[in-house]
Parts: C-alpha cells; sequence; structure tokens
C-alpha cells in the first residue's frame, strides 16, 4: 500500500489542516503552528490547501444537466486485470454468461437482446469477411475433424500458409456432406494441390 512520505501524517490530519489553511480567519502563525506540529515544511501545507480547494471547486462546480455521458475509456489495470482472471473461469460462452460477464468484469449491463443481437451481427461481418478469403497458390491441404456441441466440424488447414479454411459445424459427418463443404470452397476459388486426412468417418 502506498504510504506518505511522513507517515504520521495521516489522511485525516491532511483534510484538517487543508481546511483549516482555506479559512480566510485563520489566525496569525497557524501556518507556522501546523509545520512544527506535523514535522512537515510550510510548502507542503500550502500544496495540501490547493489540492483542497481544486477538489471542493471540481465537485461543486455547475454540471451540465441530465446525466453524466459514459465513459468509453477503459483503464486496464492490476485491478481489472485480478478480476477478469477470477471471472472467465466463470463464463461458458452463452448469451447470459456473456451478458454476465460485461458486469462483473466492466460494470455495464446490457439485455440478452442487446447482447445477442451484438453476436448476430458479428457473426455476420465475420461470414462476409471469410467468404472473400481467397489462396493464390493452390493449397497443400490438411482435414481433421472436430467437434462443436456434438456437432461435427470439418477442419481444413493449408499447410503452406497454416490458413483455416473451414471451422464451419455440420449437421452430418457422412462422405457427402463433407464433400458438399470442399465442393463449396472450390466454388469460392480455392483449388486443392492435394489433401491429407485420417480415416475419420466421412473424410
Amino acid at each position: 500500500m502506498a504510504e506518505y512520505r511522513v507517515p504520521e501524517f495521516m489522511l485525516e490530519q491532511r483534510i484538517n489542516v487543508g481546511l483549516q489553511m482555506l479559512d480566510p480567519d485563520r489566525e496569525w502563525g497557524l501556518v507556522t503552528e501546523l509545520s512544527r506540529l506535523h514535522h512537515v515544511s510550510r510548502t507542503l501545507l500550502y500544496e495540501i490547501r490547493d489540492s483542497v480547494q481544486d477538489a471542493i471547486v471540481d465537485v461543486l462546480r455547475p454540471r451540465d444537466a441530465g446525466r453524466p455521458a459514459q465513459k468509453t475509456d477503459l483503464t486496464v489495470d492490476k485491478i481489472l486485470i485480478d478480476r477478469t482472471i477470477a471471472v472467465l473461469p466463470m463464463l461458458k460462452g452463452s448469451v447470459r454468461d456473456i451478458q454476465l460477464g460485461l458486469d462483473l468484469i466492466l460494470g455495464v449491463s446490457r439485455s440478452v437482446g442487446y447482447v445477442s443481437e451484438t453476436l448476430k451481427v458479428a457473426g455476420e461481418k465475420a461470414t462476409s469477411c471469410n467468404l472473400g478469403v481467397t489462396v493464390p497458390l493452390p493449397i497443400l491441404g490438411e482435414a481433421d475433424e472436430i467437434f462443436q456441441g456434438r456437432k461435427p466440424c470439418l477442419t481444413l488447414v493449408d499447410g503452406r500458409s497454416f490458413l483455416v479454411l473451414n471451422l464451419t459445424p455440420a449437421e452430418s459427418r457422412d462422405g457427402t456432406t463433407l464433400g458438399l463443404t470442399y465442393l463449396d470452397l472450390v466454388e469460392r476459388g480455392i483449388q486443392f494441390h492435394d489433401l491429407a486426412c485420417d480415416g475419420g468417418t466421412g473424410l
């Protein structure tokens, strides 16, 4: 914990000193007496006075009517990092977990509908971007099968560039379904130099 250079001169004392220094009717010699009492310089006392005055002015100055503007900046400090580390293991990626994470990590509240719509828009942008990806050379295809929520996903990577060309869940893992995925990639302009895969169902 941070400490003052003069540990004996505590926060409560500094507040009291600042208020005494601001008193226009303070007795002559008060500054010298406070300096002797707290073992600090007169310069520090005047600095405290100015800081207290600035704080009071900032709190009491007129504000714009209505709700204060929402802050859009984020300070990534140790507190936020530690809070994020503590919260992330609790979340499973569902819409309601995202809603909970926003509240616990960032302190903001968003409805389930807002989160869902945001994910939908982001997904549409990602799909549009992915469909525009092309590879100038025939790919060295490496295919495998993983599962997402018990749905098979044909994982196709270019062995030359390590570009992931497909990672989309499918309704089935039979050869026809996966074959149609390959045809879709060919229609997008992906050319195969070769294709390596294991003996998994449908591959």
